[in-house]
């Protein structure tokens, strides 16, 4: 033991390391803090404050009666780079490169006469057609993520024809001439509430990326406005500035 560090911290370290080598396997019993204390030579109120610290990390978890465990590891993340340019990729080209499976549940598609909204989001005139698709993306039996996207009919004409729970809307729109290759976004962190929670099947409050993007073809068109929502235990954002 290291004596220029509070003990509690160095048992920490210790059963952290037990952990990642294998020692101690997801949903094993560890010993109990008799056993460790005599172990390590320590007193048991050191090694109840290192086992706290774990437990409050989500690294180990308590059962009344039965003893501390390892916490199973974490369901694997889905992670978003952006360069803070206008040269990122959509939710639908990172998952696909993540080679996470993600499984494609429609809940509304057709064609409406744009809002103001809309037509300004899809640079189109008011009235103008616009192509709804509401789709609920799985990872397993999970949601993963509530994605409202609207594309400009007029470019799109045959786009009811395709059944999108299982043909890529980015390869559909390619084969049109009108890949979105250029995206601006927005990301803001809000918590769950209806009909979102109901939809994704959680607890209203639960933490969501909101993540809004306008994708350019290569020409410049607009060609697609989304707005989604992303579970935060499921997603990491991260971004890079440049000056």
């Amino acid at each position: 033991m290291d004596y220029r560090m509070p003990l509690y911290m160095q048992l920490k370290e210790i059963i952290m390391k037990r952990i990642e080598d294998g020692e101690y396997l997801p949903g094993e019993k560890i010993p109990s803090e008799r056993e460790m204390a005599d172990t390590y030579g320590v007193n048991r109120m050191t090694v109840k404050n290192a086992i706290n610290s774990l437990v409050e990390a989500n690294i180990l978890y308590r059962i009344h009666g039965k003893g501390t465990f390892v916490a199973q590891k974490k369901t694997q993340k889905v992670t978003f780079y952006d360069n803070l340019s206008e040269s990122s990729r959509g939710l639908g080209a990172v998952i696909k490169d993540s080679g996470i499976p993600l499984m494609n549940q429609i809940l509304e598609k057709g064609v409406i006469s744009s809002r103001g909204y809309l037509a300004n989001k899809l640079h189109i005139l008011k009235n103008e057609d616009v192509y709804v698709l509401h789709r609920l993306r799985n990872i397993g039996t999970e949601s993963f993520a509530l994605e409202y996207c609207y594309v400009p009919y007029h470019l799109f004409k045959d786009i009811d024809t395709y059944n999108f729970e299982h043909v890529s809307l980015y390869d559909y729109m390619e084969s049109k001439g009108h890949r979105p290759v250029v995206f601006s976004q927005r990301l803001t962190i809000l918590k769950a509430v209806q009909p979102e929670a109901r939809l994704m099947k959680i607890a209203e409050g639960h933490p969501l990326h909101y993540f809004e993007y306008i994708g350019k073809d290569a020409k410049g068109n607009v060609v697609e406005y989304t707005e989604s929502y992303v579970r935060c235990d499921k997603a990491k954002f991260t971004f890079r500035a440049k000056r």
